[in-house]
C-alpha cells in the first residue's frame, strides 16, 4: 500500500488512532497505552459485573 492509497480510502479517515506503513506496506497501528488499557480493563469488569447483577 502507498501513502496516497490510505489518504484516499474512505475506511482510513477520521481513525481515532495512529497508523504507519512499514517498510513493506502493511498498514501498522500505535499500541495503546497504558491508562488506555487500565480504562478498558475497568470497563470490561464493570460490565461482566452488571450482567451478574442482571441475572
Amino acid at each position: 500500500m502507498q501513502w496516497s492509497e490510505v489518504i484516499e480510502s474512505p475506511y482510513l479517515n477520521d481513525l481515532p488512532f495512529k497508523i504507519e506503513l512499514n517498510r513493506y506496506g502493511k498498514i501498522e497501528m500505535t499500541p495503546a497505552s497504558n491508562k488506555h488499557a487500565r480504562l478498558q480493563s475497568s470497563l470490561h469488569y464493570l460490565s461482566a459485573s452488571l450482567k451478574k447483577v442482571k441475572h
